[in-house]
C-alpha cells in the first residue's frame, strides 16, 4: 500500500467516526426528549383521566344511593378515606346537583387534583372544569353526563 491509499483510508475512518457520533447525539437527544419532556406529561394526562373517572364512579354511586334511600333531596356519602361523610344534594333526575356550585361537588365527589389548580364554571345546571386554565370536562346534571375535552 502507498501512502496515498493509507492516509485515504485514515480520512475515511474519521469520517465514519465522526457519522456515528452524530448519530449517537441525535440518538441521546430524542431520547432526552422523550423521557425529560413527553414522559411527565404523559403522566399529567393519566392523572387527569383517573380523576375524571372517580368522578363519574362517584356520580354514579350516588345516583345509585339516591335510588336506594327512596330519591331523597340529599344523600350521604363516605368519602375515601372513609372517615367523613359528604352530604351531596340531589336534582330530580337523581344526579348530583350543581346548586351549591361546582367546585363544592368536585370536592365532595373528585378525585386528587387540587382545587387551586382548577377552576370551575356553572352555567345551565352544567358544570365547565378546566385545570391551569385548560378545558378538562364538562358535567351536565340534567343528564349525568360527564364529556372530556
Amino acid at each position: 500500500m502507498t501512502r496515498t491509499t493509507t492516509d485515504e483510508r485514515k480520512g475515511v475512518q474519521r469520517l465514519q467516526n465522526i457519522l456515528v457520533v452524530l448519530l449517537l447525539l441525535i440518538l441521546a437527544a430524542v431520547a432526552a426528549r422523550t423521557v425529560l419532556i413527553n414522559g411527565p406529561q404523559q403522566w399529567r394526562q393519566t392523572e387527569l383521566d383517573i380523576a375524571v373517572s372517580s368522578f363519574l364512579d362517584s356520580l354514579w354511586l350516588a345516583r345509585t344511593e339516591w335510588m336506594r334511600r327512596g330519591k331523597p333531596a340529599e344523600i350521604a356519602l363516605l368519602n375515601e378515606s372513609r372517615e367523613q361523610q359528604a352530604r351531596i344534594m340531589m336534582n330530580g333526575q337523581g344526579w348530583p346537583s350543581v346548586e351549591q356550585g361546582c367546585l363544592h361537588l368536585w370536592q365532595q365527589l373528585g378525585g386528587e387534583i387540587p382545587t387551586s389548580a382548577l377552576q370551575a364554571e356553572a352555567s345551565n345546571e352544567s358544570c365547565l372544569y378546566n385545570v391551569n386554565e385548560r378545558a378538562w370536562f364538562t358535567y351536565n346534571s340534567k343528564l349525568g353526563q360527564v364529556i372530556q375535552k
